[in-house]
């Protein structure tokens, strides 16, 4: 017998070694995809979704209004050269009075000092830009809840094809199981017939609810703007982790909601915006200054030349568009300041609707627990009866589709409390996790 502490049969034992270690390294990648939690989700959503940065460029834009704005209060300077060519040299008496070529340079200076119009365009700016603000933080968590619901959906759809699968495997058992009984006279042909249409159903299933999968799956990729690979993992703490009291949790909406920040700081925005008509009719004040210098005389015998000018403008009468501006400004105003209210009202239906959302889906939860422990326990009956003989294949069969549906339903009420426990973090203004935003 050949030896195997040989050098070739160590280097045999190594590769082989080697192998089973790549192999095991290779098994671990799906282990490691599978983890997809929710944190994870959200997070790429954030970073590749491209309404997040949508959302930021509004802002940035909003931003730069302000700085406009701004731009009523300070001055304005402005550089001008010219260089004049003529076909040839003026003279006058003996005496050059034009040369070939002249060169000139301005240098002027716009300041306004009392423009009153400016001081509320100024203020509509700002507002507008912190309701952009609020704006970004609501697109972005909305973006975070489209990419929880999508989870969510992948969750319920890997437990659909579970079930099915599950389902399926105990219809082939019963046929195989069947068969053997029908050649052994126990049961009659027709019990296998029926437990082929189960088996056939169960697989149909199995087919619908990959499908379902696979759409599943697209889904939350488009959201995330990733691919998807593996299955998803349901948390495992509740996402809601304070008390159902309708005042409270009403009270912290309000003070979090960014959407209704942002409708605030709109109101104020066009509050600020229609108070600039009726000042139009105050005169407005500016001053100017200006330097000019060239390469012959500009006044007598300079070479430079300033002047300081004041200039008063008063808009006494503009044809109406002053009142026409403020009638309508005013409108808006006031029908911001509407949706304000309708807003507010709004926030407390959401909040108690999804209290009462969540309280049934956990008394729903409850129920599902207790529907599959029934379920369970009925196809086990069922099963030793019909073994035995007091039972027949048509009620087994309801039993296995019984459990089956019993599997769904409990996977839909647990998917319906976190679904839940999503809408009531979303009419309290919260982010779908604490600590991503």
């Amino acid at each position: 017998m050949r030896s195997l502490s040989t050098p070739r049969a160590r280097l045999h034992r190594g590769f082989w070694a080697a192998f089973a270690i790549v192999l095991a390294l290779l098994g671990a990648r799906p282990s490691q995809a599978e983890d997809l939690a929710l944190a994870d989700v959200v997070r790429l959503a954030l970073a590749n979704n491209e309404r997040s940065r949508i959302a930021e460029l509004s802002h940035e834009s909003a931003e730069a209004a302000v700085a406009r704005a701004r731009a009523g209060f300070l001055p304005v300077l402005n550089l001008g050269a010219n260089e004049t060519l003529r076909p040839g040299a003026v003279e006058q008496n003996g005496r050059l009075v034009a040369r070939s070529n002249a060169a000139a340079a301005t240098l002027t200076v716009n300041q306004p000092l009392l423009v009153v119009t400016a001081f509320p365009l100024y203020a509509a700016a700002k507002h507008s830009e912190q309701a952009a603000r609020y704006d970004e933080t609501n697109e972005r968590r909305q973006l975070c809840f489209d990419a929880s619901r999508a989870f969510f959906g992948l969750i319920a759809q890997q437990r659909v094809l579970t079930a099915a699968q599950h389902r399926l495997e105990r219809a082939e058992a019963t046929l195989s199981d069947t068969r053997a009984r029908a050649e052994a006279q126990l049961v009659s042909v027709n019990d296998v017939t029926r437990a082929q249409v189960d088996r056939a159903s169960a697989a149909q299933s199995v087919a619908s609810a990959q499908g379902a999968l696979e759409q599943a799956r697209v889904s939350l990729a488009y959201v995330i703007n990733a691919e998807v690979e593996g299955s998803a993992r349901l948390p495992d703490q509740e996402l809601t982790n304070f008390q159902l009291d309708m005042a409270p949790l009403s009270n912290v909406a309000l003070a979090t909601r960014p959407d209704l920040a942002a409708s605030r700081e709109a109101a104020s925005a066009a509050a600020a915006s229609a108070d600039e008509p009726g000042l139009r009719f105050i005169p407005t004040l500016t001053a100017s200054a200006q330097g000019r210098t060239a390469d012959q005389t500009v006044v007598g015998d300079r070479y430079i030349d300033t002047t300081l000018t004041l200039n008063l403008s008063w808009s006494i009468w503009d044809a109406g568009v002053r009142a026409a501006d403020a009638r309508s400004r005013s409108a808006a105003a006031t029908s911001a300041t509407l949706e304000v209210q309708a807003l507010r009202r709004r926030i407390g239906a959401d909040v108690a609707a999804a209290i009462a959302e969540l309280t049934a889906a956990r008394a729903s939860l409850a129920a599902a627990k207790e529907g599959l422990d029934a379920a369970n326990r009925n196809a086990e009956e069922t099963t030793v009866l019909y073994r035995q003989g007091l039972a027949k294949a048509i009620e087994l069969v309801d039993s296995n589709l019984s459990r089956f549906d019993a599997e769904i339903a409990l996977a839909a009420a647990q998917l319906s409390v976190r679904q839940a426990e999503l809408d009531l973090r979303a009419a309290m203004g919260l982010f779908p996790i604490d600590g991503i935003q």
